[in-house]
């Protein structure tokens, strides 16, 4: 049974009544209640209630304001409820002494498989102590920092302990402030970790030499399915890098390099990968200043390429000439379902014959134009 609550502002006094009824409930297994106005009174009850229920296995706090000392009484039931398995806690105003209650509780927990703490500033020293948990913790699968303030001091710690976990399979970075320092630690980490599967990094400051240090990582790494890198700054050396590494990676399904700079050589790059890789499934370029040379690459390679599902250009320097490349190399390619040509200098017209060719080129491959 789920039961939803979200945005009600039922406050303090709403959250302690649900917590009474916690006490004696058998049948609520997921419960949501995001924004909602708790603050750590109603944390504090929800968390009592806790101690004693065995039945939910979700809560969601996400968008509240329990701060530290609501994390810290969530935290402390985590020690004894053994049936939680899921916990989001993000946009919360929780700081680093929440970070360091939750680390303690991680260490003692054996249910908790997810851990959303987006959106807070628990910073280098909160990320330090989860670090210390992960390397004691072998339950928690997935972890959500995004946006926490953690810099290449929690990142390096994070990955020295990424090093000897076995468990953890999904870990969100983005939109924090690793350097092209810190991405040497990631790289380091992804070369001996072999149950990591889903990394995003979007909108830190990789820049082309994290972006390369991770490209090696991509080489050697035998478990990595999802690997996001929007927003980096991210040139064509580190597209040329990373093209070398999906010839060599077997692994890889999704590479998402959306809003960077790769140019029409960064594109001729992973469109070189493309001809010889046999697991990429989804490839994202938008927003790249890919031009017609760029498209040209891609196509060829398409003409080559079946495993490939989804190709996102939007937002490029197609031109017509770009789109006919692409829209005709589909009549050889069987495997794409779904091509994004959006946001591309092409004309109302060419866009619409170029839609048509890849209809009857492709008919069962979507088209968005």
């Amino acid at each position: 049974m789920a039961g939803s609550l979200a945005e009600n502002q039922i406050g303090n006094k709403g959250a302690k009544a649900l917590a009474r009824s916690l006490l004696v409930n058998r049948s609520l297994i997921t419960l949501d209640l995001r924004s909602n106005s708790i603050g750590p009174p109603g944390a504090k009850a929800l968390a009592d209630a806790l101690k004693i229920n065995r039945t939910l296995t979700s809560l969601s706090l996400q968008s509240n304001v329990i701060k530290d000392d609501g994390v810290m009484c969530v935290a402390e039931a985590l020690v004894s409820n053994q049936t939680i398995s899921m916990l989001q806690l993000q946009k919360n105003l929780i700081g680093l002494i929440g970070a360091q209650q939750m680390a303690d509780a991680l260490k003692q927990n054996r249910s908790l498989k997810a851990l959303m703490f987006s959106s807070n500033t628990i910073g280098d020293r909160g990320a330090i102590a989860l670090a210390e948990a992960l390397k004691v913790n072998q339950i928690l699968e997935n972890l959500d920092l995004q946006s926490n303030s953690i810099s290449d001091m929690g990142v390096t710690v994070l990955m020295r302990a990424l090093c000897s976990n076995q468990t953890l399979s999904s870990l969100n970075l983005r939109e924090n402030s690793i350097s092209p320092e810190g991405a040497q630690a990631l790289t380091q980490a992804l070369c001996r970790n072999n149950t990591l599967k889903h990394l995003d990094l979007t909108a830190n400051l990789l820049h082309d030499r994290g972006a390369q240090a991770i490209a090696v990582a991509v080489g050697e790494n035998h478990s990595l399915t999802h690997l996001h890198l929007q927003w980096n700054f991210i040139q064509a050396g580190a597209a040329r890098a990373l093209g070398q590494a999906l010839q060599l990676n077997r692994t890889l399904t999704t590479l998402d390099l959306q809003e960077n700079a790769i140019g029409d050589e960064g594109a001729s790059s992973v469109a070189g990968a493309l001809k010889v890789n046999t697991t990429l499934i989804a490839l994202y370029l938008r927003g790249n200043d890919v031009g017609a040379a760029g498209a040209k690459a891609l196509a060829n390679a398409l003409k080559l390429n079946s495993s490939l599902r989804r190709l996102n250009l939007q937002e490029n320097s197609l031109g017509m000439d770009g789109a006919i490349f692409v829209a005709s190399a589909l009549s050889e390619n069987h495997g794409l379902h779904h091509i994004n040509l959006q946001g591309n200098p092409i004309g109302e017209s060419a866009a619409r014959m170029i839609s048509e060719a890849i209809k009857t080129n492709a008919p069962t491959c979507t088209v968005e134009i």
